[in-house]
C-alpha cells in the first residue's frame, strides 16, 4: 500500500504513532544520559507526553551510580 492509498483516518494513525515512537526514542536515551525526573525533557515527563492521564501517578525508581555508592557490596 502506498501513501498515496491511506484514507485520512490511517494517515493520522500513522503520523501519531511516529511521534509517540520519537517520544519513546527520546526517553530510552534520556535513560541512558540519567534525565530521570524534574522537567518535561526526562524520562517523566515525557511518560507524561505519552499518557496525561499518568500525570502524578509515576513514581521513578532513579538508579544509583557507582560514584554515588556508599562502598556497598552489590546484592546477589
Amino acid at each position: 500500500m502506498t501513501p498515496e492509498q491511506f484514507t485520512a483516518d490511517q494517515s493520522a494513525q500513522i503520523t501519531q504513532l511516529q511521534q509517540q515512537q520519537a517520544i519513546m526514542t527520546q526517553a530510552i536515551k534520556n535513560m541512558l544520559e540519567g534525565k530521570w525526573s524534574g522537567g518535561a525533557d526526562t524520562v517523566g515527563g515525557l511518560l507524561y507526553a505519552l499518557d496525561p492521564g499518568m500525570t502524578g501517578t509515576v513514581t521513578l525508581d532513579t538508579p544509583v551510580t557507582h560514584s554515588e555508592d556508599e562502598g556497598e557490596p552489590p546484592k546477589a
